[in-house]
Protein backbone atom coordinates (compact mmCIF):
# COMPACT_ATOMS: atom_id res chain seq x y z
CA UNK A 1 0.00 0.00 0.00
CA UNK A 2 1.72 3.28 -1.12
CA UNK A 3 1.73 6.59 0.52
CA UNK A 4 -1.30 8.07 -1.15
CA UNK A 5 -3.30 5.44 -0.96
CA UNK A 6 -2.70 5.52 2.82
CA UNK A 7 -3.09 9.15 3.02
CA UNK A 8 -7.11 8.61 1.46
CA UNK A 9 -8.30 6.04 3.53
CA UNK A 10 -6.82 8.44 6.88
CA UNK A 11 -8.28 11.39 5.34
CA UNK A 12 -11.87 9.42 4.42
CA UNK A 13 -13.69 10.22 7.22
CA UNK A 14 -12.65 13.54 7.61
CA UNK A 15 -14.38 14.54 4.16
CA UNK A 16 -17.33 12.01 4.95
CA UNK A 17 -17.74 14.49 8.32
CA UNK A 18 -17.20 17.53 6.03
CA UNK A 19 -19.84 16.59 3.67
CA UNK A 20 -22.30 15.75 6.17
CA UNK A 21 -22.27 19.03 8.04
CA UNK A 22 -22.38 20.91 4.82
CA UNK A 23 -25.80 18.65 3.92
CA UNK A 24 -27.17 19.21 7.68
CA UNK A 25 -26.24 23.32 6.93
CA UNK A 26 -28.20 22.94 3.88
CA UNK A 27 -31.05 21.67 5.51
CA UNK A 28 -31.04 24.16 8.00
CA UNK A 29 -30.83 26.96 5.33
CA UNK A 30 -33.58 26.14 2.97
CA UNK A 31 -35.71 24.62 5.90
CA UNK A 32 -35.12 26.20 8.96
CA UNK A 33 -38.16 25.20 11.12
CA UNK A 34 -36.08 21.19 11.81
CA UNK A 35 -33.25 23.09 13.12
CA UNK A 36 -35.02 25.39 15.79
CA UNK A 37 -34.79 24.99 19.39
CA UNK A 38 -31.48 23.21 18.49
CA UNK A 39 -28.23 24.05 20.55
CA UNK A 40 -25.26 25.59 17.94
CA UNK A 41 -21.70 24.32 18.82
CA UNK A 42 -20.31 21.18 17.88
CA UNK A 43 -21.23 19.07 20.98
CA UNK A 44 -23.48 16.15 20.07
CA UNK A 45 -22.98 17.00 16.53
CA UNK A 46 -24.13 13.51 15.38
CA UNK A 47 -27.25 13.56 17.40
CA UNK A 48 -28.27 16.85 16.36
CA UNK A 49 -27.93 16.17 12.67
CA UNK A 50 -30.20 13.07 13.08
CA UNK A 51 -32.39 14.68 14.89
CA UNK A 52 -32.57 16.89 12.14
CA UNK A 53 -33.00 14.06 9.63
CA UNK A 54 -35.69 12.58 11.90
CA UNK A 55 -37.59 15.73 11.91
CA UNK A 56 -37.73 15.97 7.90
CA UNK A 57 -38.70 12.35 7.63
CA UNK A 58 -41.40 12.74 9.48
CA UNK A 59 -42.67 15.68 8.50
CA UNK A 60 -42.62 14.41 4.70
CA UNK A 61 -43.81 11.15 5.56
CA UNK A 62 -46.01 11.41 8.65
CA UNK A 63 -46.74 7.71 9.48
CA UNK A 64 -46.03 5.58 12.99
CA UNK A 65 -42.67 4.37 11.81
CA UNK A 66 -41.26 7.86 11.25
CA UNK A 67 -42.51 9.27 14.37
CA UNK A 68 -41.18 6.58 16.49
CA UNK A 69 -37.88 7.40 14.73
CA UNK A 70 -38.10 10.83 15.70
CA UNK A 71 -38.88 9.99 19.57
CA UNK A 72 -35.64 7.64 19.29
CA UNK A 73 -33.51 10.16 18.06
CA UNK A 74 -34.94 13.22 20.08
CA UNK A 75 -34.46 11.18 22.98
CA UNK A 76 -30.87 10.49 21.96
CA UNK A 77 -30.07 13.89 21.53
CA UNK A 78 -31.46 14.81 25.16
CA UNK A 79 -29.51 12.17 26.80
CA UNK A 80 -26.47 13.18 25.36
CA UNK A 81 -27.03 16.87 26.22
CA UNK A 82 -28.32 16.63 29.53
CA UNK A 83 -25.02 15.53 31.36
CA UNK A 84 -23.00 18.48 29.24
CA UNK A 85 -25.43 20.72 31.33
CA UNK A 86 -23.28 19.75 34.55
CA UNK A 87 -20.17 21.24 32.75
CA UNK A 88 -19.38 25.20 34.09
CA UNK A 89 -18.41 27.71 30.98
CA UNK A 90 -16.34 30.11 32.49
CA UNK A 91 -15.96 31.99 29.08
CA UNK A 92 -19.45 31.82 27.41
CA UNK A 93 -21.82 30.77 29.96
CA UNK A 94 -24.92 31.33 27.27
CA UNK A 95 -23.09 27.81 25.78
CA UNK A 96 -24.66 26.13 28.42
CA UNK A 97 -27.83 28.47 28.52
CA UNK A 98 -28.12 27.48 24.38
CA UNK A 99 -27.70 23.44 25.70
CA UNK A 100 -30.35 24.31 28.46
CA UNK A 101 -32.82 25.41 26.43
CA UNK A 102 -32.43 22.25 24.18
CA UNK A 103 -32.92 20.02 26.63
CA UNK A 104 -35.93 21.50 27.93
CA UNK A 105 -37.85 21.69 24.32
CA UNK A 106 -36.14 18.02 23.70
CA UNK A 107 -37.63 16.84 26.81
CA UNK A 108 -41.11 18.49 26.52
CA UNK A 109 -41.24 17.26 22.21
CA UNK A 110 -40.60 13.87 23.65
CA UNK A 111 -43.84 13.94 26.01
CA UNK A 112 -46.13 15.22 23.64
CA UNK A 113 -45.41 12.78 21.09
CA UNK A 114 -45.98 10.29 23.74
CA UNK A 115 -49.38 11.67 24.43
CA UNK A 116 -50.03 11.52 20.90
CA UNK A 117 -49.53 7.77 20.13
CA UNK A 118 -50.74 6.30 23.33
CA UNK A 119 -53.26 4.58 21.27
CA UNK A 120 -50.82 3.66 18.54
CA UNK A 121 -50.64 -0.25 17.38
CA UNK A 122 -47.36 -0.10 16.00
CA UNK A 123 -45.15 -2.34 17.71
CA UNK A 124 -42.11 -0.21 17.90
CA UNK A 125 -44.34 2.38 19.50
CA UNK A 126 -45.96 -0.01 22.09
CA UNK A 127 -42.94 -1.00 22.99
CA UNK A 128 -41.63 1.94 23.77
CA UNK A 129 -44.57 3.34 25.89
CA UNK A 130 -43.72 -0.15 28.03
CA UNK A 131 -40.09 0.38 27.96
CA UNK A 132 -40.03 4.14 28.88
CA UNK A 133 -43.34 4.44 30.56
CA UNK A 134 -43.69 1.40 31.86
CA UNK A 135 -47.36 1.07 30.13
CA UNK A 136 -48.90 -2.46 31.50
CA UNK A 137 -51.84 -2.12 28.48
CA UNK A 138 -49.28 -1.11 25.43
CA UNK A 139 -46.98 -4.37 26.98
CA UNK A 140 -50.08 -6.72 26.92
CA UNK A 141 -51.03 -5.01 23.33
CA UNK A 142 -47.47 -5.42 22.33
CA UNK A 143 -47.71 -9.21 23.28
CA UNK A 144 -51.18 -9.68 21.34
CA UNK A 145 -49.44 -9.17 18.15
CA UNK A 146 -47.22 -11.89 18.33
CA UNK A 147 -47.94 -13.60 15.66
CA UNK A 148 -49.12 -10.67 13.19
CA UNK A 149 -46.61 -9.74 10.03
CA UNK A 150 -45.60 -7.10 11.80
CA UNK A 151 -44.04 -8.41 14.12
CA UNK A 152 -41.80 -10.68 11.97
CA UNK A 153 -38.47 -8.29 12.97
CA UNK A 154 -35.29 -10.02 14.72
CA UNK A 155 -35.62 -7.11 17.37
CA UNK A 156 -39.16 -7.29 18.03
CA UNK A 157 -39.30 -11.19 18.66
CA UNK A 158 -36.34 -10.76 20.95
CA UNK A 159 -38.14 -7.75 22.56
CA UNK A 160 -41.24 -10.01 22.76
CA UNK A 161 -39.34 -13.59 23.98
CA UNK A 162 -37.97 -11.24 27.04
CA UNK A 163 -41.60 -10.43 28.02
CA UNK A 164 -42.14 -14.64 27.79
CA UNK A 165 -38.66 -15.69 30.02
CA UNK A 166 -40.58 -15.86 33.31
CA UNK A 167 -43.77 -17.05 32.53
CA UNK A 168 -43.41 -19.11 29.56
CA UNK A 169 -40.33 -20.98 28.68
CA UNK A 170 -41.12 -23.01 25.89
CA UNK A 171 -42.91 -19.84 24.09
CA UNK A 172 -40.09 -17.84 24.77
CA UNK A 173 -37.16 -20.55 23.30
CA UNK A 174 -39.77 -20.61 19.98
CA UNK A 175 -39.53 -16.98 19.65
CA UNK A 176 -35.64 -16.46 20.14
CA UNK A 177 -35.32 -19.10 17.45
CA UNK A 178 -37.70 -17.42 15.38
CA UNK A 179 -35.47 -14.18 15.44
CA UNK A 180 -32.88 -15.79 14.30
CA UNK A 181 -34.68 -17.30 11.06
CA UNK A 182 -35.51 -13.57 10.30
CA UNK A 183 -31.54 -12.70 9.33
CA UNK A 184 -30.68 -12.37 5.98
CA UNK A 185 -27.67 -13.45 4.72
CA UNK A 186 -24.32 -11.18 5.70
CA UNK A 187 -26.69 -9.79 8.54
CA UNK A 188 -25.17 -8.54 11.61
CA UNK A 189 -26.76 -10.95 14.17
CA UNK A 190 -27.87 -9.77 17.71
CA UNK A 191 -25.61 -11.83 19.52
CA UNK A 192 -28.18 -11.22 22.92
CA UNK A 193 -30.28 -13.55 20.91
CA UNK A 194 -28.35 -16.36 21.50
CA UNK A 195 -27.25 -14.98 24.44
CA UNK A 196 -31.07 -15.05 25.94
CA UNK A 197 -31.39 -18.42 24.57
CA UNK A 198 -28.51 -20.09 26.91
CA UNK A 199 -30.32 -18.31 29.77
CA UNK A 200 -32.79 -20.61 29.22
CA UNK A 201 -31.23 -23.85 27.86
CA UNK A 202 -29.05 -23.24 31.76
CA UNK A 203 -31.98 -22.71 33.47
CA UNK A 204 -33.95 -26.02 31.86
CA UNK A 205 -30.88 -28.11 31.79
CA UNK A 206 -30.24 -28.57 28.35
CA UNK A 207 -26.83 -29.00 28.33
CA UNK A 208 -26.05 -30.22 24.78
CA UNK A 209 -27.79 -26.67 23.45
CA UNK A 210 -25.47 -25.24 26.14
CA UNK A 211 -22.71 -27.04 24.63
CA UNK A 212 -23.41 -26.17 21.02
CA UNK A 213 -25.15 -22.59 21.44
CA UNK A 214 -22.06 -21.63 23.56
CA UNK A 215 -19.87 -22.27 20.93
CA UNK A 216 -21.83 -20.50 17.87
CA UNK A 217 -22.41 -17.45 20.20
CA UNK A 218 -18.27 -17.15 20.73
CA UNK A 219 -17.96 -17.80 16.37
CA UNK A 220 -20.10 -14.56 16.32
CA UNK A 221 -18.04 -12.67 18.39
CA UNK A 222 -20.25 -11.89 21.62
CA UNK A 223 -18.39 -9.15 23.42
CA UNK A 224 -18.76 -10.56 26.56
CA UNK A 225 -15.42 -13.36 26.80
CA UNK A 226 -17.59 -16.73 27.21
CA UNK A 227 -15.37 -19.55 29.78
CA UNK A 228 -16.01 -22.61 27.53
CA UNK A 229 -14.21 -24.78 29.91
CA UNK A 230 -16.73 -24.18 32.47
CA UNK A 231 -19.59 -24.51 30.46
CA UNK A 232 -18.14 -28.08 30.31
CA UNK A 233 -18.72 -28.72 33.32
CA UNK A 234 -22.48 -29.11 32.97
CA UNK A 235 -22.10 -31.91 31.53
CA UNK A 236 -19.61 -34.90 30.48
CA UNK A 237 -19.70 -35.71 26.84
CA UNK A 238 -17.08 -38.03 24.99
CA UNK A 239 -15.41 -37.60 22.42
CA UNK A 240 -17.59 -39.17 19.40
CA UNK A 241 -20.45 -36.59 20.89
CA UNK A 242 -18.15 -33.16 21.12
CA UNK A 243 -17.86 -34.16 16.99
CA UNK A 244 -21.42 -34.70 16.75
CA UNK A 245 -22.25 -31.19 18.36
CA UNK A 246 -19.42 -29.35 16.75
CA UNK A 247 -21.40 -30.19 13.33
CA UNK A 248 -24.57 -28.92 14.33
CA UNK A 249 -22.11 -25.71 15.07
CA UNK A 250 -21.09 -25.62 12.34
CA UNK A 251 -24.29 -26.05 10.42
CA UNK A 252 -25.59 -23.37 12.78
CA UNK A 253 -23.41 -21.34 11.96
CA UNK A 254 -23.13 -21.57 7.95
CA UNK A 255 -27.30 -21.34 8.34
CA UNK A 256 -26.66 -17.82 10.48
CA UNK A 257 -24.40 -16.55 7.39
CA UNK A 258 -26.61 -17.38 4.86
CA UNK A 259 -29.91 -16.23 5.98
CA UNK A 260 -31.26 -19.87 6.19
CA UNK A 261 -31.35 -20.99 9.49
CA UNK A 262 -34.55 -22.49 10.26
CA UNK A 263 -34.97 -24.55 13.51
CA UNK A 264 -35.65 -28.11 13.36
Amino acid sequence: MNTKTVFLILMAPLFLTACEQDRIKSICETTPQFCVDLHEDSWCKFERSGLIRARRQQAGTPNDANTYALMDNIKRYHDCLDPLLAIEYTKRKERKNDKLEAVIKAKAALEQLEQQTESSEYPYLLLWHWQHRGDHQAKARFIALADRPQMQQPELQKALAELLLIRDSPAAMRTLHRALSLYEADATIDTGIIADLLTLYTRERRYRDVWIWSRVLSRLGHPDKLNLERIDTYARFDQDQQRQMQQEVDTIFQQLETGSYRRN
